[in-house]
């Protein structure tokens, strides 16, 4: 039954999706839930909090907006490049049903903001396969990822993910590989001379080194209810990979080279995971992006929907018992 909702291109299935996201993400137009503080090494989240902390309608419509927009783009890419139906929205309704896990994060935080980028970016990188001298993309992948990074500082892994992804797609010309660096290093250029003009350089690169220097997976206190949350998460991306390895000899070149580089995805935005400490349940929140994708591709390739349906329900559900505080 969800399956078929969410692979549908119906007027049904928009609404349905978008009221799915207005109740699941209903707290965030309460007064309850406040903006998450200012986290180490992150300027442009800074002057955010500055701009709207304390207008939580002004943050309520943003936090939406940016869901919303994350979703549909992330729908997009997959519908784009023929890894889920063209008539299907499956992969929205997943992502928004992934960030709406904790109560904590639903509102304006540095990694819903930064996932717009690294999903653009994630756009841009997939528009490079079979694509000859495109130098401008490249750049701009890696300004994407560079102003990401100036939201929540553990993004600037993801330049790893350029970088597999150059290397799955066969890009072996050294001006790629430069002109990336050259499209990260350039906000960060801009940001320096700031600094350095306000005699605070030396100060902020102690804040940069100190805000990646060490591992802590755990900053985040998690309950039983995290726990839980995990393990069946984990349970679904492992069944995921595999489903995905198991078919990918079955599918044409270019649609193996997209799932290997999202695999890959997955795997970095552990690695991002394991350098934010100090940012909270923020690094839980970067693995939901390649988390949605995933299963996305997963019940897509699924040839019985009863153990989509079941898996759905079961999501729904613990979402519902975690509100309701039952774990």
């Amino acid at each position: 039954m969800f399956t078929k909702i969410f692979n549908s291109n119906s007027i049904f299935s928009i609404v349905i999706f978008i009221v799915m996201t207005l109740v699941l993400w209903a707290k965030v137009f309460t007064n309850t839930i406040p903006m998450i503080a200012p986290i180490p090494a992150s300027p442009l989240y800074h002057l955010v909090f500055k701009l709207f902390n304390g207008l939580p309608v002004v943050c309520a419509f943003i936090s939406i907006a940016m869901l919303v927009l994350q979703a549909l783009l992330i729908n997009h890419i997959l519908v784009q490049n023929d890894l889920i139906p063209r008539k299907s929205y499956i992969a929205a309704f997943l992502f928004v049903i992934s960030l709406s896990f904790f109560n904590a994060t639903i509102v304006l935080n540095p990694a819903l903001i930064a996932g717009l980028f690294i999903v653009s970016a994630l756009w841009l990188i997939f528009r490079l396969y079979e694509e000859e001298e495109a130098y401008q993309h490249v750049f701009n992948i890696g300004t994407l990822i560079s102003i990401a990074s100036m939201f929540y500082l553990p993004a600037v892994i993801f330049m790893l993910l350029v970088w597999a992804g150059f290397i799955i797609y066969r890009i072996y010309k050294w001006r790629e590989w430069f002109i990336s660096i050259l499209g990260f290093l350039w906000p960060y250029l801009f940001l320096a001379t700031y600094y350095y003009w306000n005699d605070c350089l030396i100060s902020k690169i102690v804040v940069y080194k100190t805000a990646l220097g060490f591992i802590n997976l755990y900053d985040f206190s998690p309950t039983n209810y995290v726990y839980m949350v995990i393990a069946f998460l984990g349970l679904l991306t492992l069944a995921s990979v595999f489903k995905l390895l198991g078919v990918i000899n079955e599918k044409q070149i270019r649609i193996r080279k997209f799932i290997s580089f999202l695999i890959w995805f997955l795997i970095i935005s552990f690695v991002a995971l394991s350098i934010s400490a100090g940012f909270g349940i923020n690094g839980f929140l970067i693995i939901l992006v390649p988390f949605s994708v995933l299963f996305s591709l997963y019940l897509s390739f699924l040839k019985r929907s009863l153990i989509g349906d079941i898996a759905l329900l079961l999501l729904l559900m613990l979402i519902i018992t975690g509100r309701l505080g039952v774990w």
